[in-house]
């Protein structure tokens, strides 16, 4: 049922760092609930939930203020500044390895195995230059635009802060402020940096990255 109440989520990332946000409940079931939040989560990430959860949704702690369940992440509906996730409450006590690994990724049985992670095959160099990134239509007009600046490029791709809400698998355009290159680019990933900034991770279409944009940073394609 439709529930709006606050909860507590407390998680980690894959690395093992600890992170904690204050959420608004969407809906409940005895089974889950759904909840957005800023922290990048991904699917059987397991998390730690506090809230006031009715009584009939609830399989102990029935007379308590707050609900403390671990929760299993089941789906995630990508947004920006926030996405939308969906949890199974799995109970008070966390799944078997989560006190060794608790940023690491927990499946039930039927749950296809997780792909696995692409080795970066381009050398990154951390590169600092402004750039333009825009969204076009279909007739090629610019929607939405923003001046930004890059953190590392490859000759694969460039990663850039950004504040447009934009989503993985979007197709972006980069230029140079000058205009003297355009390239086209889809977005690989979207994540929330330290700074509470998101970043784009970038990858050029048609040919990779431009030589102008290789020669604004001082490189040629033997440094990378």
């Amino acid at each position: 049922m439709k529930l709006s109440v606050p909860v507590q989520v407390k998680g980690h990332n894959q690395d093992g760092e600890a992170w904690e946000e204050m959420t608004q409940c969407e809906d409940a079931s005895h089974g889950g609930a759904s909840f957005t939040l800023k922290h990048v989560c991904f699917p059987g990430q397991v998390l730690l939930l506090s809230l006031p959860l009715p009584k009939n949704f609830r399989s102990y702690a029935l007379s308590d203020a707050s609900y403390n369940t671990y929760g299993l992440v089941r789906s995630i509906l990508t947004a920006w500044p926030a996405a939308r996730i969906g949890v199974m409450f799995i109970g008070r006590t966390p799944p078997k390895g989560y006190l060794e690994n608790p940023g690491g990724r927990y499946l039930l049985p039927g749950d296809a195995p997780p792909a696995p992670k692409e080795r970066r095959k381009q050398k990154r160099v951390d590169v600092f230059l402004n750039l333009r990134l825009a969204v076009v239509d279909s007739a090629g007009q610019t929607v939405r635009e923003e001046q930004t600046v890059t953190e590392n490029l490859s000759r694969e791709g460039v990663r850039v802060m950004t504040s447009l809400p934009l989503s993985k698998g979007e197709r972006v355009v980069v230029e140079d402020l000058a205009r003297t290159f355009r390239v086209r680019a889809e977005i690989a990933n979207l994540f929330i940096g330290k700074d509470g900034v998101p970043r784009l991770n970038l990858h050029f279409l048609n040919g990779g990255a431009p030589p102008a944009l290789l020669s604004a940073a001082g490189l040629s394609p033997a440094d990378l």
